[in-house]
C-alpha cells in the first residue's frame, strides 16, 4: 500500500510492504483502481500520458516550431499535423471552459445585486 499523503510506502512490523487488501472493497483499492476516486494519470493499463515513443516525438515537434525548421519528411509532416490538431482542440477546450467560468462569475454578480 501506499500513503496518499505522502506517497511513501506503508511498510509491516517486519519492514517489508504491506500489500493491499482488495478484497475488502473499494477503500482498499489504488486510487488508480477504484472508479469512485479514479487517478488523473489514468490507470496502468491506459495511462493519461505520453509514450516514451509519442514523448520524443512531442519533443521533436517542439523544437521544429521554435527553430522554424521542419525536415521535409512526411512522417514528420504527418505528426505534426496531429499534433497540431491536438493543441488546437486543447486550446478551445481552455477557450470554453474560461467563457463559462466568466458566464458563471457574471450571472452569480447580477443575481446577488438583485437580491440586495
Amino acid at each position: 500500500m501506499v500513503n496518499e499523503s505522502t506517497w511513501q510506502l506503508e511498510q509491516g512490523r517486519d519492514g517489508q510492504p504491506v500489500e493491499r487488501l482488495k478484497h475488502l472493497g473499494p477503500s482498499f483499492l489504488a486510487a488508480c483502481r477504484d472508479p469512485a476516486r479514479g487517478c488523473p494519470k489514468g490507470t496502468p493499463e491506459l495511462p493519461n500520458s505520453l509514450t516514451a515513443e509519442n514523448q520524443l516525438c512531442y519533443q521533436h515537434y517542439c523544437e521544429c516550431v521554435s527553430t522554424g525548421a521542419f525536415p521535409d519528411d512526411p512522417v514528420v509532416r504527418r505528426n505534426a499535423a496531429v499534433i497540431q490538431d491536438v493543441l488546437d482542440t486543447v486550446e478551445k477546450l481552455k477557450q470554453v471552459e474560461l467563457h463559462t467560468s466568466l458566464l458563471k462569475a457574471v450571472r452569480e454578480t447580477c443575481v446577488t445585486q438583485f437580491n440586495e
